[in-house]
């Protein structure tokens, strides 16, 4: 019941983050197609098609893969609400409230492993009214990166846990809680947002290399750690491995260079 409380005092407060999405309409924002992607989302699972990789009407009409390459886990999220039977509009306003809902709780575990639940939710409240996430939502429309940086929390919950590993029997049993916290939150990231996903690895790297000379199972937490990172990729390689190896048949790459 506590937690349950905490929970929904998380959803009270963040009221304020998504009053202006509660309204009737819309606004405009620069990635002005959030809702025909959500649209073209819930279409294509209506059809059986899972993961989604191709947007049947978009590209004048011809189709497009925009799933293959960018940020697919959003648009679940809105598609999965189109199939439950809201408008595409009304979804795309619930994908973005999820997201908010989601950074909140994610900064709370996070806050409340250091601090204490007083500080967790107040650290809540402050990330939920990041001043970044309001541009990302009202003014960017940048989904993909929102919900990147939503699920960030969680992925240095997971990576502090492993620091906290202990010499003892059957660590990989006891700790696979952690190993799945973090390698899922590994999975949703890169999801999410593949370029976030590359820039928190090089913000890991140095923080790996430094941990396994100052924790005290060190074995144990290189093992776990590797296993973890792996389990990771393993789990998103449906959408990494596609969205890299056939950037060729593209002109992504006239988005990444040059």
């Amino acid at each position: 019941m506590k937690k349950l409380f905490l929970v929904l005092a998380v959803i009270l407060l963040s009221v304020g983050a998504i009053f202006p999405l509660l309204n009737n309409g819309f606004f405009e924002f620069h990635d002005n197609t959030q809702v025909v992607r959500v649209y073209e989302m819930g279409k294509a699972l209506s059809h059986g098609m899972f993961p989604v990789r191709w947007s049947q009407d978009l590209g004048y009409g011809y189709g497009y893969p925009i799933f293959n390459f960018y940020s697919p886990l959003p648009y679940y999220i809105g598609g999965f609400f189109v199939l439950a039977g809201f408008d595409a509009l009304l979804a795309t306003k619930l994908m973005f409230v999820f997201g908010v809902l989601l950074a909140g709780v994610s900064m709370f575990l996070f806050s409340n492993k250091f601090f204490g639940i007083k500080a967790g939710l107040v650290s809540a409240v402050i990330y939920m009214y990041f001043p970044y996430h309001a541009v990302n939502i009202y003014v960017r429309g940048a989904v993909g990166e929102f919900f990147a940086y939503a699920f960030l929390p969680l992925v240095f919950l997971g990576f502090y846990s492993l620091i906290e590993l202990k010499k003892e029997k059957n660590f990989l049993v006891k700790n696979f809680g952690t190993m799945l916290l973090f390698a899922f939150s590994v999975l949703f990231i890169a999801t999410s947002h593949n370029l976030s996903l590359y820039m928190l690895l090089l913000i890991l790297l140095p923080f790996f290399i430094l941990s396994s000379f100052l924790v005290k199972a060190r074995k144990q937490f290189l093992i776990v750690s590797v296993i973890s990172i792996i389990l990771g990729l393993a789990l998103s390689s449906f959408y990494i491995i596609p969205a890299f190896s056939e950037m060729k048949y593209t002109n992504v790459a006239s988005q990444v260079g040059g």
